[in-house]
């Protein structure tokens, strides 16, 4: 049964939150009330003769015509008990709504939603708020919109001990890899392999461990002349030729790099296919360049000190240092037994013996009166 009454009052409110059609000039009509459990009659025309009525249908029937086709479907699921029940709410619902103090408080309550709707449309959005920069802040955009400083409350350290503080992290940090991470590496080591003979090229990468640095892009490409695979002697000549200032005559090594491109690839590949243009170049038995001279004046000459070959430590040396410094000790050893050592202590020891005992104190004579000036008497210095 209370499904029948909760399904009454959807009805009750569907007929309430109807939209009211705009009034016009209607003809006029018999009473006709919105939730009726009659059918109402009107004349369409009043001079015209009434057609006969058919008979009324029972006060049942016209209670369930008069439904929605969705709650008719649900008032003819219900028992004859329920149905009664049904129709004495509905009845009920329909005298309260016909009543006059509703009409006026539907009225009031409308009034209300479209006055708070007509506020909130009027209020605008956000109200702009302006901030007053402060110390740390004057004279800059405040991006961030900080406003005023923060009250110190001695609650923080300074931002000088922060980055103290931050880069005692970052050192904890490292030592954490260093103790769980790195030895993990070794799984990884790989014996080395020195590069074959058909691969001259030595590339030089630079890095700054993840970190983003316009000097990453460059490479650095060197390589002997001479580990050139099919080049001949005047081939090999005439390549230095053209490699010019990049030739380093004193350990036969040409060095280029490039960075003009973005990534270490794309200058990779231009070291790469530069060097393969020289030779073919360097190949090319129409010109040799044999009238140009093999020009060195860009390079400065490094001298190479190399050790002495008579200082080098042998076997034969060695003996012969060890007789050397025996020999000079038994000298010495003679030299003592025979009394010609001189001994510095010794030596004094005898000079202060024979020196003459002086008890007598020489007394500095007194400096001359009548000085001038600002000049001061000092007192006579005793000497001993």
């Amino acid at each position: 049964m209370a499904t029948a009454v909760k399904r009454l009052g959807f009805s009750a409110l569907s007929c309430t939150f109807r939209t009211i059609p705009q009034r016009r000039a209607l003809p006029p009509i018999t009473p006709f009330r919105s939730f009726t459990t009659t059918l109402g009659y009107r004349d369409e025309d009043e001079n015209e003769d009434r057609p006969s009525r058919p008979s009324r249908p029972s006060p049942r029937a016209t209670f369930a015509a008069s439904l929605h086709p969705d709650d008719k479907a649900f008032y003819d699921s219900l028992s004859p008990e329920d149905r009664r029940e049904f129709e004495g709410n509905a009845r009920e619902l329909e005298d309260f709504m016909a009543s006059s103090g509703v009409e006026s408080e539907l009225s009031a309550e409308v009034s209300q939603a479209a006055h708070s709707v007509a506020t909130e449309l009027d209020e605008p959005d956000s109200i702009e708020k302006r901030f007053k920069p402060g110390f740390m802040s004057m004279g800059e955009e405040d991006e961030l919109e900080q406003a005023e400083d923060d009250v110190w409350e001695n609650d923080d350290i300074s931002s000088l001990a922060h980055g103290e503080l931050e880069q005692h992290r970052e050192l904890r940090e490292y030592a954490r890899i260093t103790a769980w991470e790195m030895p993990l590496l070794s799984k990884l080591a790989k014996p080395f392999e020195p590069p074959p003979a058909d691969a001259p090229l030595r590339f030089r990468y630079t890095t700054y461990m993840g970190e983003t640095h316009p000097a990453s892009r460059k490479i650095v490409l060197e390589f002997c002349t001479r580990d050139l695979p099919d080049l001949t002697e005047p081939q090999r000549i005439k390549f230095i030729k053209l490699a010019g200032v990049r030739y380093n005559p004193q350990t036969d090594i040409v060095k280029m790099s490039s960075e003009m491109f973005a990534t270490q690839a794309q200058n990779k590949r231009y070291l790469g296919d530069l060097v393969d243009t020289l030779i073919v170049e360097a190949k090319h038995t129409e010109d040799m360049y044999e009238d140009i001279p093999l020009d060195f004046r860009h390079h400065k000459w490094k001298r190479k000190l190399e050790f002495p070959e008579h200082w080098k430590m042998t076997e034969q040396r060695r003996k012969q240092l060890e007789a050397d410094r025996a020999k000079k000790a038994g000298e010495e050893r003679d030299r003592i037994e025979s009394g010609a050592m001189v001994e510095g202590v010794k030596l004094i020891e005898d000079m202060l013996k024979s020196a003459p005992v002086v008890d007598e104190r020489h007394v500095l004579p007194e400096p001359q009166s009548g000085l001038k000036g600002k000049a001061k008497r000092k007192r006579p210095k005793r000497l001993v």
